[in-house]
C-alpha cells in the first residue's frame, strides 16, 4: 500500500468518526459547547418532522378518502397523527438529547410498524403505503443525529418491512416486493447521504462557532489583563464588581476587599530604575494571584495601587504570605530598596447581609490605606496594615466618621 493510499484509508476512517455520532467532538471544550446547541436542534427536528408527519398523515387521509378505501387506513392515520402530536408536545420540554433521539426513532419504527400492519390486513401494498414508506425514509435527516442513529432507525424500518414480507402466511405480489426494496433501499440510501453531509455542516458550524467563542474570550481578555502584571484591569473591576458581590453574598460568606500601595515607590523608580519597578510589579501581581488563587481577584488600580477583593482568606496572614514571597524572590538584588520592599495595605471587611456600593467599598479602603502609610510616616515600625471592619448597615454610612475617630484592628504583615 503506497503513502498515498494509506493517507487517503486514514482519512476516510477520519471523516466516518466525525460523522458516525452527532455528539462527539474532537475536544472536550467543544463537545461542552455543543451540548446546549444540541439540545436545541434536536428539539427543533424532532419537531419539524412531527409535524411534516401529521401533514402527510392528513393529506393521505383526505386521499384515503376520496378514493374510498377501507376505514382502517383512517384509523391508522389518525392513531399516528395522535402520536405524532403528543411527541411534538413532548420535544418542546426534553432536555436530554438522547431522549429526543428516542422519540425520534419511536415515532418513526411506530409509524412503519402501522403501515406493515396495515399491508397485511389489506394482504396487498396499495401505492400509497408505497409513498407513505418513501416519506417515512425521507423524513429521516430531520433529525440532527449522526450516521450511528440514522443507520439504526433506517435498518429496523427496512428489516421490519423485509422481514414481514417473508414470514406473511399469504404471498404479495412479486413485483410490489420488489418495487418495495427498490423504494426503500433508494430512499435509505437518499437520507443516509443527507445525514452524512448535515452532521459534516453541523459539526463544520459548530467548530467555527467556538473557535469565534474562544477567540472572543482570548480577545476580552486581553482587553481586561493589565499587560505588566497580568492582574485585571480597573474596567474588569468596575464591571464584575457586583456579580462578584452577589456571588459572595450568596454564598454567605465574609468580604474583604484590599487595597495595597508599594512604599516609597518613587524611591525605587530612581533609585533602581523603571526596569526594577516594573519587575516588583509583575512580582506583585504574581505572588498575590497566586496566594488569592479562585477565592478572588486580584485588580491594578492604576500606578503602584492594587486592588484585591476575596473571601475565606485572612487578611493579615496573606499579606504576611505576601511580604515574604516578594523579598524572597528579590533577596538577590544588589539594591537594598528591592530586597527590602514593603506594602501598605488598608481592608475593607463586609458581612455578607450588608449592601455596600463599589464606591462605599472602595473608600472605606482608601481611607484605610492612608491612616496604614500615615502611621509609617510617624513609626517606621508601624503596622503596615488597617482593617476597617463594618457590622451593619448604619456603619457604611458613618464609616468615615468611625475610621478617623476610633481605633481600627492592624496587623503585621511583615514576616
Amino acid at each position: 500500500m503506497t503513502w498515498k493510499e494509506n493517507n487517503m484509508g486514514k482519512n476516510i476512517l477520519n471523516e466516518l468518526r466525525m460523522v458516525w455520532s452527532s455528539t462527539s467532538y474532537r475536544t472536550q471544550g467543544l463537545a461542552s459547547f455543543a451540548e446546549q446547541k444540541t439540545v436545541m436542534e434536536a428539539r427543533r427536528g424532532l419537531g419539524s418532522m412531527s409535524l411534516i408527519i401529521i401533514v402527510i398523515l392528513m393529506i393521505e387521509a383526505g386521499l384515503f378518502i376520496k378514493f374510498e378505501l377501507d376505514y382502517m387506513y383512517l384509523y391508522t392515520c389518525a392513531i399516528l397523527m395522535v402520536l405524532a402530536v403528543n411527541i411534538w408536545i413532548a420535544s418542546r420540554s426534553i432536555v436530554e438529547p438522547q431522549a429526543l433521539y428516542l422519540l425520534g426513532v419511536t415515532l418513526l419504527v411506530v409509524s412503519g410498524t402501522a403501515f406493515v400492519l396495515l399491508a397485511h390486513y389489506q394482504q396487498v401494498f396499495h401505492p400509497m403505503l408505497f409513498a407513505s414508506i418513501a416519506l417515512l425514509f425521507m423524513v429521516v435527516p430531520m433529525m440532527p443525529w449522526g450516521l450511528r442513529e440514522s443507520l439504526t432507525v433506517t435498518g429496523l424500518i427496512y428489516l421490519m418491512f423485509t422481514l414481514s414480507t417473508l414470514g406473511a402466511r399469504f404471498n404479495f405480489d412479486v413485483q410490489s416486493l420488489w418495487t418495495l426494496q427498490f423504494i426503500m433501499l433508494a430512499t435509505g440510501v437518499i437520507s443516509l447521504s443527507l445525514v452524512v453531509r448535515n452532521v459534516q455542516i453541523r459539526k463544520h458550524d459548530l467548530e467555527t462557532q467556538h473557535d469565534l467563542v474562544v477567540a472572543h474570550d482570548h480577545i476580552s481578555s486581553l482587553s481586561m489583563r493589565d499587560p505588566l502584571t497580568g492582574a485585571w484591569n480597573r474596567r474588569y473591576f468596575d464591571e464584575t464588581f457586583e456579580q462578584d458581590m452577589n456571588e459572595y453574598r450568596n454564598n454567605q460568606r465574609q468580604i474583604y476587599f484590599m487595597l495595597a500601595d508599594i512604599d516609597d515607590f518613587k524611591i525605587i523608580n530612581d533609585n533602581c530604575g523603571h526596569e526594577c519597578g516594573d519587575m516588583i510589579l509583575r512580582q506583585i501581581g504574581q505572588v498575590f494571584q497566586e496566594l488569592i488563587a479562585n477565592r478572588g481577584r486580584m485588580v491594578r488600580m492604576g500606578g503602584d495601587e492594587f486592588a484585591m477583593i476575596f473571601v475565606d482568606l485572612e487578611p493579615t496572614e496573606l499579606t504576611r504570605n505576601g511580604i515574604r514571597k516578594l523579598r524572597e524572590a528579590t533577596a538577590d538584588s544588589i539594591y537594598s530598596e528591592l530586597v527590602d520592599i514593603n506594602l501598605s495595605f488598608g481592608v475593607a471587611c463586609i458581612p455578607p447581609h450588608i449592601e455596600v456600593s463599589q464606591r462605599q467599598l472602595y473608600k472605606q479602603a482608601d481611607l484605610a490605606l492612608y491612616q496604614a502609610k500615615n502611621q509609617k510616616k510617624r513609626d517606621a515600625t508601624s503596622n503596615n496594615i488597617v482593617i476597617s471592619r463594618l457590622c451593619s448597615a448604619a456603619e457604611v454610612e458613618i464609616s468615615t466618621q468611625r475610621l478617623w475617630a476610633s481605633p481600627l484592628t492592624t496587623g503585621k504583615s511583615t514576616g
